[in-house]
């Protein structure tokens, strides 16, 4: 019995920081009373976990307690109840997926800028719910989960709307929503679906067609994991598996091969805990049914004979394979290349699936010679015109390198690349080493095929740039240096990867028309990741995020009706942007704040570099604008009584106010 779990398969990235960071606290501070709002992650498995180690898991807001450390999970909650919890509680620690938390940033900022929200997914998910306490009081936001539902909810809105979409919902669906928003809307639309949750469905797909029959591990109640088992029980028979009971009523008598995947919420402690029935199961084979096993099998080896079978062993100069035979086959390096001086640790790898040609049933050690050579003779072409048709790329042996061509070889086929579709340094050191190509063109006749690597290196640096913009963390400070400095904002190189940094993100405090003066190229800076383009593959980044919020707290010393210093900067159509001279932060005169005659214009009153005082009418600290006015104060001292300098009290009057009783 073969059995194979996927690479993807178990904790994605959120739910391991959640579930690896609660455990890891709880066990430090065993004497403190640990709760969680909510289920960390969708699986009662990993909840009880929690509950022996006495973290308590609840509902209520009315169960936490002053004394209570309380933990968010990784779905996040909404505004309100985070507000309420910070009050109750001694601690708060927030959980909530980066993913997740991205969402409700987009969401909170487009809807506090008068947008309205259409969230994509299932309306009674968590993490939908939590989403949905981030719009802005006041603004319309509406949940679907279908094309027909977004009809409707375009009916209901208006013009300025945003679209995001639950990080684990179905990808088909979403992109079927999403194209027919962008193509009827202009609404602005965020990819927010997760794209581990994508690429998981997909691997699960391909190992589908390589098995005979699925394994889906993880909890009922876990919507990746539903998602995932309704991807792949179309493709090969696929059972859900809760708990290892769940195993017994599965027939396994005509059953090859097992795939397993897992969901994004299914720990790898359960995967293993099935993976080590699965093998105690199939191994528990009584001795005389054993010994009729092999000798069944001696008698289906002959020489001549194809087999196939997995390489358990990787040498210099031979490999070892497990046939299914009582004795091990092993292929000699030169029943495997014709003159390539070939490393074969570099080329094969233990677990890989090998074809070869019995060459003799025994060797004086007792193993099965097989040779590589004369099953590629057979079947070698085949599977190069196989994948050629099929686009896919194939692994050479570099042989040689010639005046034009670099000359390899695949399953004894000559593959040859011109130099330049190498795309990379040619030098001796690639020959005997393994390279990826793809093939272009088969000359059927001569049995050569001609390949090229440009295509196929462009591709894998794209790959790994969208897996660097997957893996970028929106909660993390990244070291970088200035690349380069632009009129609009600054680039800025960081692992690896380059982003833009707008003049509204440079600084709380500091004038972005000084730009040039505050950076240099070379300068090393922290940023913070604040959007993600996928599409553009642009990365846009925030330096002010990473620094205390100078504006706040110099804007604290300022009250409403209070007189200060100002020097104009800039005299615009509708009003006056001025410096603050106390606390050098900018303000906002609005020509409806300003006293004008008939007729007047404010560019022939004021000109930049003027100093006046002005009032302080407006302090909104969410959108960092400071609004003062001038004609408030001078309607202030037109009120003021002009008294004379010789100004007299006479007796007489004093005698008008006093009134005689008769």
């Amino acid at each position: 019995m073969i059995i194979k779990v996927a690479k993807s398969a178990g904790f994605c990235f959120g739910v391991e920081r959640a579930v690896n960071g609660v455990i890891a606290w709880a066990k430090a501070n065993k004497d403190k009373n640990v709760k969680v709002y909510g289920m960390l992650i969708h699986n009662s498995y990993v909840i009880e976990r929690l509950k022996e180690l006495n973290i308590k898991v609840i509902e209520d807001i009315n169960e936490v307690g002053k004394d209570d450390i309380v933990f968010i999970r990784s779905h996040g909650v909404s505004t309100d109840e985070f507000s309420e919890i910070e009050k109750r509680a001694s601690k708060v620690y927030d959980f909530t997926c980066p993913y997740v938390k991205k969402i409700h940033e987009i969401v909170r900022e487009w809807s506090v800028n008068g947008n309205d929200v259409i969230v994509v997914g299932d309306i009674n998910h968590p993490e939908v719910k939590g989403t949905i306490g981030h719009v802005e009081k006041g603004r319309k936001c509406i949940v679907i989960d279908s094309v027909e539902k977004a009809k409707d909810a375009i009916t209901q809105l208006g013009s300025k709307a945003i679209v995001v979409c639950q990080t684990t919902f179905d990808n088909a669906k979403w992109q079927e929503i999403k194209d027919y928003i962008e193509n009827n809307t202009d609404y602005r639309v965020f990819d927010t679906i997760c794209k581990a949750t994508i690429n998981r469905q997909q691997e699960a797909k391909v190992l589908a067609h390589e098995v005979d029959v699925m394994l889906v591990i993880g909890d009922r109640k876990s919507s990746n994991t539903n998602k995932l088992y309704e991807a792949i029980k179309e493709i090969k028979p696929t059972y859900f598996i809760e708990t290892l009971k769940d195993l017994e009523g599965i027939d396994f008598s005509k059953v090859r091969t097992i795939g397993i995947t897992a969901g994004a919420s299914t720990s790898q402690e359960q995967i293993d805990e099935v993976v080590h029935a699965l093998e105690r199961k199939f191994n528990e084979v009584d001795i005389y049914d054993f010994e009729k096993l092999l000798d069944k099998s001696f008698k289906d080896i002959k020489k001549g004979e194809i087999v196939k079978g997995k390489i358990v062993k990787v040498e210099e100069d031979y490999v070892l394979v497990d046939i299914g035979y009582k004795a091990e086959g092993i292929i000699y390096k030169n029943e495997i290349f014709k003159n390539a001086n070939a490393n074969l640790k570099e080329i094969f790898k233990e677990n890989e699936m090998i074809e070869a040609v019995v060459v003799k049933e025994s060797d004086e050690e007792g193993n099965v010679v097989l040779s590589k050579l004369k099953a590629d003779n057979i079947h070698g072409f085949e599977e190069l015109l196989s994948k050629f048709e099929s686009k896919i790329p194939v692994k050479i042996v570099v042989k040689q390198i010639r005046e034009k061509n670099i000359v390899g070889e695949f399953r004894g086929i000559n593959v040859f690349v011109p130099i330049s579709q190498w795309a990379e340094e040619v030098s001796s050191s690639i020959v005997g080493k393994v390279f990826e190509v793809e093939i272009v063109n088969i000359d059927s006749e001569k049995k050569i095929a001609f390949g090229s690597r440009r295509a196929l290196l462009r591709q894998a640096q794209e790959q790994r740039l969208v897996e660097a913009l997957e893996n970028l963390d929106f909660n993390k400070d990244y070291e970088g240096f200035v690349a380069e400095i632009r009129e609009k904002g600054i680039i800025v190189d960081f692992e690896g990867l380059r982003g833009f940094v707008p003049l509204s993100e440079i600084s709380y405090s500091k004038r972005a028309e000084d730009i040039k003066k505050i950076f240099k190229i070379g300068e090393r800076v922290k940023v913070r990741v604040i959007d993600v383009d996928k599409q553009k593959k642009q990365i846009f980044l925030s330096i002010k995020k990473t620094q205390e919020d100078e504006w706040i707290k110099k804007v604290k010393d300022l009250y409403l009706g209070m007189l200060v210093d100002v020097e104009i900067t800039k005299v615009l159509p509708f009003g006056l942007v001025v410096l603050i001279s106390d606390c050098g932060l900018d303000g906002f005169v609005h020509i409806s704040n300003i006293p004008l005659g008939y007729n007047q214009r404010l560019h022939k009153l004021y000109k930049v570099g003027d100093k006046t005082k002005a009032k302080i009418v407006e302090i909104d600290e969410q959108r960092r604008r400071i609004g003062l006015s001038l004609k408030d104060l001078h309607e202030e001292e037109e009120q003021i009584p002009q008294y004379k300098e010789n100004f007299v009290i006479t007796i007489a009057d004093m005698v008008k106010n006093i009134k005689l009783e008769g």
